[in-house]
Formats: structure tokens, C-alpha cells, sequence
């Protein structure tokens, strides 16, 4: 009884990081709402990541009333003129899409509404949209999965180290299993499918998610070395669980891979 106590208290927390991990990123939706004339409020979502010849990037403004709008936009960070785009209201919805980048292409805008009184941007500063290819379902599914599964593993190795209610040598090789195929083997088959190229952190580069997935597996290495060399391998069990609860409270891809439209290859180090 007990044990399943464990694991679902294990599932519970695990939920926990994901969904802050998910919600706190740079890639989430801005969701809101305004009242553009005092009266009728309007709700609206402004995406912050599209998939190339999807729907995923259509911005929306829910309206009960006809209103007009329009969006600015212009690639990130190229330094372009910004491009005027008319939104069109159709049963209640005002929307307008934007159009497709390269892989890793980003593009900035903003959204106004227009009033008598002069017009009404939605949001206070321009919104940054990042664009990526199309990942199979066979390679993006298991790599979510594994990557979720070594999270469970790792809270559920925590909740062991005090609790000692199974065995953590078996739990700790397969949570480095897990994240050896969810993060250096499906990790960058998505990323290259996503944005072009497969790896971007050290030492070939500064991309935030790589890097943090490179010292997890280091920790949860040392950790493993110490449970069948040093005499109390509590304290590195602990320090692995501390690196990765940590590194899933570090919003999911920030610092992502970005295209330098000057010459046409992807980089990273920007939100």
C-alpha cells in the first residue's frame, strides 16, 4: 500500500514540474483579455510557436461584437520593416495568420484593435513567434514519454533515498536508460526535424535545453558510480534528484535554437 502511496505522490509531482515547465515557457500562448471600449470584453491568444503549414499560428481575438484589427509583423531579429496585415471577423472571431518561416525562423508582432479614440495593441510589447518543422508522431510521442518517465524515476529515487522501499541500484540504471533515449537519442531526432539541426549545445553550442539535459546525465552518472563505489551514495543521489528538479523548473526552451537570417543557418542563445 504503501508503495503505490509512493508513486502516485511521484506522479503527482512529476505533473507539477511539467505543467510549470510547459506554462512558463517562451513558446506558451499569451492568453488574455481586454475591454477596447470600456464595454464588451474581447479574449484573444497570441502564439508563440508554429509548426511550418499548420494551423497553430492563426491569431485569434473572440469578439460578441464586430470589431476591426490589424497585426504588424516582421522577422526576428533581421531588422526589417514591419508588414501591415488586415485581420478578418467572421462568427464572432477576428483572426489573421502569420506566414511561414524556415525552420527555427522567428518573426515579432504586434496586434491592434481599432477604435475612433485611436487604436488598442493587445499586448504591451511585441510578441516573438518561433517556427518549426513537422516531428513524426513515432519520434515526438516516446521522446515526451521517456523524458517524462525519467522524471517519475527521479522523484520516485528521492522519495526512496529516505523511505528505502525498494531498490534504488535497479531504479537509478533505468531512469539513466530513460533519459539516455529520451534526451541524446529522440532528443535531437526532434530537434532536427523541429529546427534543422541535432544538436546545439556544448561544445558545438549555447542551446539551453541540450546542455541541461548533458549535466543531468552527468549527476545521475556520478550518482550511479557512487552506489556501487562510495560507502553512502546518499548524498549524490540527492544532489542528482536537486540538479534535475532544478533543471525542470528552467522554463522548456528558452534559449532555443534561432535562424540567423542574415546567413541562413540556425543558431541559439535567444528566447
Amino acid at each position: 500500500m504503501k508503495k503505490a502511496l509512493y508513486w502516485v505522490l511521484s506522479l503527482t509531482i512529476t505533473l507539477v514540474f511539467a505543467v510549470f515547465q510547459r506554462v512558463t515557457g517562451p513558446t506558451y500562448p499569451l492568453k488574455n483579455k481586454v475591454f477596447p471600449d470600456g464595454t464588451a470584453a474581447v479574449s484573444f491568444r497570441l502564439p508563440r510557436s508554429c509548426t511550418i503549414g499548420g494551423k497553430d499560428c492563426l491569431i485569434k481575438i473572440d469578439s460578441p461584437e464586430k470589431i476591426k484589427g490589424y497585426v504588424s509583423w516582421r522577422r526576428y531579429p533581421a531588422g526589417d520593416s514591419w508588414t501591415k496585415t488586415e485581420m478578418l471577423y467572421r462568427d464572432g472571431l477576428l483572426s489573421a495568420g502569420l506566414p511561414d518561416q524556415p525552420p527555427a525562423g522567428k518573426l515579432e508582432y504586434r496586434v491592434f484593435i481599432k477604435r475612433e479614440k485611436g487604436d488598442l495593441e493587445l499586448y504591451a510589447k511585441p510578441v516573438v513567434a518561433r517556427f518549426k518543422g513537422v516531428v513524426p508522431a513515432a519520434i515526438l510521442i516516446p521522446h515526451v514519454l521517456f523524458m517524462f518517465l525519467f522524471m517519475l524515476f527521479s522523484v520516485r529515487i528521492f522519495i526512496t533515498v529516505f523511505t528505502m522501499d525498494t531498490v534504488i541500484k535497479h531504479a537509478v540504471v533505468l531512469n539513466i536508460l530513460f533519459l539516455i533515449l529520451g534526451g541524446f537519442v529522440l532528443g535531437p531526432l526532434t530537434q532536427f526535424y523541429a529546427f534543422g539541426a541535432y544538436w546545439t549545445g556544448w561544445p558545438f553550442g549555447h542551446d539551453l535545453t541540450d546542455n541541461k539535459t548533458l549535466v543531468m546525465l552527468a549527476f545521475w552518472l556520478a550518482a550511479l558510480y557512487a552506489i556501487f563505489r562510495a560507502g553512502n551514495p546518499k548524498p549524490w543521489l540527492l544532489a542528482a534528484f536537486s540538479v534535475t528538479a532544478l533543471v525542470y523548473l528552467v522554463p522548456h526552451s528558452l534559449f532555443g535554437s534561432e535562424l540567423d537570417y542574415s546567413q541562413n543557418q540556425v543558431t541559439n542563445g535567444r528566447k
